[in-house]
């Protein structure tokens, strides 16, 4: 196993990219306005991607957790809105979890899969080569919190300010017009792959906190191997593909308005009456979905870690 681990598959994969060029909608949609805010799977290229994605996933490769997966799915069938809670650690996460659920010996995750609705966000359409791949799982896209922050005080950049709020508007009211339509919503809990030389993009969005107040149910996912490594250079376009084993750890399901109502509780010392302690609050709650996270990795990792060593 050792011998074959990070394998490099680059140059192969930019060959399956080149044959799926003509099948995408690379060129559509890369500007984002409150109007295209939802977008539905383009999944013309679907096959070619299982395919490469399952040379990229070593044997072993798994989803930890699949009776809570099933537990979800029923639960949205009776009308519930689920909300997953995932750990993000690659570009090629939303393509790993797609591999894993179509070449799972239940061939009913085939179909849960399907009901994922991903939250993105816009820079996933902004370069064609990379929406060549986000546009084949069905997306709400929004303008994402952190990237709002650094610019809201921007006079200059007032327009984009505004634009951005308008979207997120919008795609918080399609988020609450299909929650309770049989959809499964995904959500990156820190809204950002976490780079190791960058420790604030594993920590949490403070916006979890609203996410639980409108899903009845949540579930925390983390993920084990990585098979696009971030690198520091940021550019999505250039960054190596390997081979690896991965390892998806899906939690308990949690009713998520008692478990806002236990962790909230949990932090009687902090006042909630004014704007720095809601703060305070939200990034709490968040804190604690991530640890959530942590403690699925860690499992996962000693799960992997037996099939590779």
């Amino acid at each position: 196993m050792n011998e074959t681990l990070n394998y490099n598959r680059t140059k192969e994969f930019f060959e399956y990219y080149q044959k799926m060029i003509n099948g995408s909608k690379m060129h559509e949609d890369t500007e984002i306005t409150p109007d295209n805010v939802y977008q539905e799977a383009h999944k013309e290229n679907r096959d070619l991607l299982l395919e490469i994605m399952k040379k990229c996933h070593l044997p072993g490769s798994d989803i930890l957790g699949v009776e809570n997966v099933i537990k979800l799915d029923k639960l949205v069938q009776q009308g519930k809105s689920c909300l997953i809670l995932s750990e993000h650690t690659s570009n090629l996460d939303v393509p790993s979890l797609f591999a894993r659920f179509y070449d799972h010996e239940n061939e009913s995750l085939k179909d849960i899969f399907e009901r994922f609705i991903f939250i993105a966000g816009t820079k996933l359409n902004a370069q064609p080569m990379v929406k060549l791949f986000t546009e084949m799982f069905s997306r709400v896209v929004v303008y994402a919190i952190r990237s709002l922050n650094e610019i809201k005080n921007d006079d200059e950049r007032r327009e984009e300010v505004e634009l951005a709020n308008r979207i997120n508007l919008k795609s918080t009211r399609k988020i609450g017009e299909l929650r309770n339509k049989g959809f499964i919503f995904f959500l990156y809990a820190s809204g950002t792959r976490y780079r190791p030389w960058a420790p604030e993009t594993k920590k949490g969005i403070a916006a979890i906190h609203s996410y639980l107040n409108s899903f009845d149910y949540i579930c925390c996912v983390s993920v084990s191997g990585n098979n696009m490594p971030p690198e520091e250079h940021e550019d999505m376009t250039k960054e190596a593909i390997c081979d690896d084993v991965i390892i998806f750890n899906f939690g308990e399901v949690m009713d998520s308005r008692e478990y806002l109502k236990k962790v909230v509780e949990s932090q009687e010392c902090i006042a909630v009456n004014d704007c720095e302690g809601k703060e305070r609050i939200k990034q709490f709650v968040a804190d604690s979905i991530m640890e959530r996270i942590d403690l699925l990795h860690v499992e996962g990792d000693k799960y992997r870690n037996s099939i590779i060593y």
